[in-house]
């Protein structure tokens, strides 16, 4: 299902050399995909194989995959091969289905020369495709039926809907993928017969806006999909009736549904791929997203095809100790340097650094930006560690805390560790967290933030008032100090409510007994009418951009701690 990358790019040979990292990459997303996904020499009919030294070595006959005996009648990869130029094809062995898509590629070998090959991905289904000419029936096999909805199954939608697209050809039809927000906190609050109750609820209200010849399914869980016509999709498929449906009587909890949409283009297509396409452009709508419904196209597959380029490259920086921290400094109104913050850095072998927009919001997505933590954690440690007997033994380093760190190691054990280690004083090492790291299961994570706090370790809420619950959150949560988020500073028609904002939070800061830093502060008029509102601490380009660790040594040594 990647093919529209291809078809775009790979016009010529000349257009497709790709390095062997970067084909085990898109090779290992389109395994998620696909059934299988192999290289090809089509020319010698034979399986094609990366080792370790990144050099292609012969594996097996091409045709051992699907245990025939002979060539493929106009193999599909084998006329890619010629022409350059994505192909797709069904063929039918051992009674399965294998929809095979080719594309030619060329791979960069150590020595800059080349090697052509195909890469096939192949969907494999038990059975053989319905003919064409078979009617649609309205009653499924007990087989081809979800259990607990009363709908189609995977397999029965399947089925179905390739018979619906032959009994209709030349309608236009659309491939519907609903999801539902956060289920598994229906299950968690409400208990499992209360989701299956709305499993069940939703099954009727998607089956109730369809037309005889339309099919739905329950996928697997919470996931469900239609087949449609796609005529006056955005009005059939308003979702505030069940958006708007409280769970329970007493519960002011709403369920949010979405929506990814493939309009079908290509009727040849195995409904299993259109349906792969759906889920793309599901999978496109963050968790904090506001829209409903998104329509795929040809740019979200580059953009998968790129996220999992970069998250390849940083696996790989990572370890090659690519990554560096950087230190960024945090000083009083006079420019006394008081600590800094670390931030993590790519510095490429040739020294060029890689901007962190281009890694970071990838990194979030994959326990990679875990990894990373890790690593700037026990940097900033050992640093504060090599202080201790040097002019910088007052400064204090804080470290950011990312939500996937809950999720991949032991947090308190991490901190714990470290201090013991490197025998530092927990409160030099200080621990920034955002509103949005206590979205997910925010007891659990108020308790062993708190826990931290009590054992010693100082506490920052960074980005504060960036979200939309930062107040409550300063009700349960220990800390000592607020980061006011840089778009504060910004000048807007309403000024006078920014400040009239900044200083209440400024002075509702001090009654709580806790510090507050503004960051972002670029000019010296932001800094003079932060210092008006009450704020003493402050990090920014005014004063230093993020440094390596030694430049940021000598300019507290050369600037006697004091920047102005």
């Amino acid at each position: 299902m990647i093919y529209l990358y291809w078809e775009k790019n790979c016009i010529n040979m000349k257009q497709s050399v790709y390095r062997p990292s970067e084909i085990r990459g898109l090779m290992k997303q389109m395994l998620s995909i696909y059934d299988l996904v192999r290289l090809v020499d089509p020319n010698e009919c034979q399986e094609l194989h990366l080792n370790e030294d990144d050099v292609l070595r012969p594996q097996k006959g091409c045709y051992e995959v699907w245990s025939s005996d002979k060539r493929c009648a106009n193999c599909s990869s084998f006329m890619a091969a010629q022409c350059t130029k994505r192909m797709e094809k069904t063929e039918y062995f051992d009674g399965k289905t294998f929809h095979i898509l080719s594309l030619p590629v060329a791979i960069q070998n150590s020595d800059n020369s080349l090697s052509s090959c195909v890469m096939e991905c192949i969907t494999i289904k038990d059975g053989i495709e319905e003919n064409a000419t078979e009617g649609v029936t309205n009653k499924a096999d007990s087989a081809l039926v979800d259990t607990l909805t009363d709908i189609y199954n995977w397999d029965g939608f399947y089925k179905m809907a390739r018979r619906a697209i032959n009994a209709e050809p030349d309608g236009k039809w659309s491939v519907v993928v609903y999801n539902i927000v956060r289920f598994k906190m229906v299950n968690d609050i409400f208990g499992r017969n209360k989701g299956n109750e709305i499993l069940i609820r939703m099954a009727q209200l998607i089956r109730s806006k369809l037309s005889d010849n339309e099919v739905c399914a329950r996928l697997r869980g919470d996931r469900f999909a239609a087949l449609v016509h796609s005529d006056n999709l955005d009005e059939r498929f308003d979702l505030t009736e069940i958006n708007d449906t409280n769970l329970t009587k007493d519960s002011p909890f709403h369920l949010h549904i979405r929506l990814g949409i493939f309009n079908v283009t290509n009727k040849d297509l195995p409904v299993s791929s259109m349906c792969d396409r759906a889920m793309i452009a599901l999978s496109s709508l963050s968790d904090n997203s506001a829209k409903q419904k998104v329509v795929f196209d040809e740019t979200m597959m580059d953009k998968m095809v790129h996220e999992q380029l970069v998250e390849d490259e940083c696996e790989k920086a990572i370890r090659h100790k690519e990554f560096q921290i950087y230190l960024q400094p945090q000083v009083m109104k006079d420019g006394t340097i008081i600590g800094a913050e670390a931030l993590a850095r790519w510095v490429r072998e040739d020294g060029q650094i890689v901007p962190p927009v281009d890694f970071i919001e990838v990194m979030e997505k994959t326990e990679l930006i875990s990894k990373l933590d890790l690593y700037v954690w026990e940097e900033a440690a050992k640093k504060l560690c090599e202080w201790k007997n040097s002019d910088l033994k007052d400064l204090y380093i804080s470290v950011n805390i990312s939500p996937k760190d809950f999720f991949y190691v032991d947090v308190y054990e991490v901190f714990d560790s470290l201090v013991k280690k490197y025998e530092i004083d927990k409160s030099k090492l200080k621990l920034e967290i955002t509103e949005t790291m206590m979205m997910n299961d925010a007891m659990k994570q108020l308790s062993l933030v708190n826990r931290l706090h009590s054992e010693g370790f100082e506490i920052e809420i960074d980005d504060f008032g960036k979200g939309y619950s930062s107040l409550s959150l300063l009700k349960d949560i220990d800390a000592d100090t607020l980061k006011i988020d840089k778009e504060f500073l910004n000048q807007t028609e309403n000024d006078k409510k920014s400040e009239s904002i900044l200083g209440s939070v400024i002075a509702m800061s001090d009654r709580l007994d806790m510090d507050v830093i503004t960051e972002g502060v670029e000019t010296r008029k932001q800094l003079d009418r932060m210092i008006s509102l009450g704020c003493d601490r402050f990090q920014g380009y005014y004063f230093a951009k993020p440094l390596p660790v030694k430049e940021f040594e000598e300019l507290y040594k050369n600037r006697n701690g004091v920047l102005s």
